[in-house]
């Protein structure tokens, strides 16, 4: 039996995130993409129940978007109940309650389109690395060099293990982003930051759902790896 999925929307205030970010010295110019601010307001607001994966969306207006275990009214009762004003006044938390339930049975042979912001990333003896560069690094000689686009494509192809089959995948946009983590303040951490958009083929309906609720990739309490759905 599947675990019914609850996708929410919040529209954030940024000025209220950065001051709640610095009323819990979390405010760091290293935190380019406001991983940890988001990271740690939602921790503010949720505690265990906040949701994994989210993912910042950056336009007209500031807004988040998860996937959660929980309802949107037992979500709205964990904030209005336990979190502060300052971590309350950074949304209109009232818009939980619009949170919708995600279809909890995905029918095999199903084409979806997708697109999904992720950090691929390698670790290799405690340290993390950008795959692209890992793979460069493992070249032998006479081997033509793969792009970045094509690394990071079989990558997501791994991510998908059993649940879906990749019909298409490119590479909308990459840059490198500073990030910050409580207890490394005098160590820059830079990692790959990647949108990914194309078209995937439902192999297995319960293990895709499993796939959304956990996101792709690493960093996925950080604003990582949430699977966003379209009709292909």
């Amino acid at each position: 039996m599947t675990t019914p999925l609850t996708m929410l929307e919040l529209r954030l205030n940024p000025q209220g995130l950065i001051c709640f970010a610095q009323e819990n010295r979390v405010n760091r110019n290293r935190d380019e993409d406001l991983g940890y601010a988001s990271h740690a307001w939602l921790k503010a607001l949720f505690q265990e129940r906040s949701p994994k994966p989210y993912r910042l969306i950056h336009g007209a207006t500031l807004k988040l978007l998860g996937y959660s275990s929980h309802s949107g009214s037992q979500l709205l009762e964990q904030a209005q109940t336990f979190a502060s004003p300052l971590a309350l006044g950074v949304t209109q938390i009232e818009e939980l309650q619009y949170a919708k339930p995600m279809p909890n049975e995905w029918r095999s042979g199903r084409r979806l389109g997708f697109e999904v912001l992720a950090c691929p990333t390698s670790r290799k003896e405690g340290h993390e690395k950008d795959l692209y560069h890992h793979r460069m690094e493992r070249l032998t000689s006479g081997e033509l060099a793969p792009s970045r686009e094509h690394v990071y494509r079989e990558w997501l192809e791994k991510q998908m293990g059993d649940a879906a089959r990749l019909e298409s995948a490119t590479l909308e946009k990459f840059r490198f982003v500073s990030h910050y983590r409580r207890g490394m303040d005098r160590k820059k951490l830079e990692r790959p930051q990647a949108l990914l958009k194309g078209v995937l083929v439902v192999t297995d309906g319960a293990a895709f759902n499993q796939l959304l609720a956990r996101g792709v990739g690493r960093h996925r309490a950080f604003g990582y790896g949430m699977l966003l759905l379209r009709p292909a």
